[in-house]
């Protein structure tokens, strides 16, 4: 069960998640490990590696997203809000 749905990632938990290849074991271990559901946390690789208009109405968590792959030095998918 999810018990942080819908309060905001803890300093460094977006950069945990984005460390971490995007695998389906990955994905169920930082859900329970955050307390976060496996869809919560496929919603940040989403963002952070696919582009396109998912999440284009979700600017802050996009803005953290996108923030949290700079210090990972991470260079594929979106850079920048477009």
């Amino acid at each position: 069960m999810t018990t942080r749905k819908g309060e905001p990632y803890k300093p460094g938990e977006l950069e945990i998640i984005l460390s971490l290849a995007p695998t389906r074991g990955n994905i169920e271990n930082l859900a329970k490990l955050l307390e976060r559901s496996k869809g919560a946390v496929s919603i940040v690789y989403k963002v952070a590696y696919e582009g396109g208009t998912f999440g284009k109405t979700a600017d802050i968590q996009r803005r953290k997203i996108l923030a949290a792959k700079k210090p990972l030095d991470i260079r594929i998918g979106p850079m920048k809000l477009s």
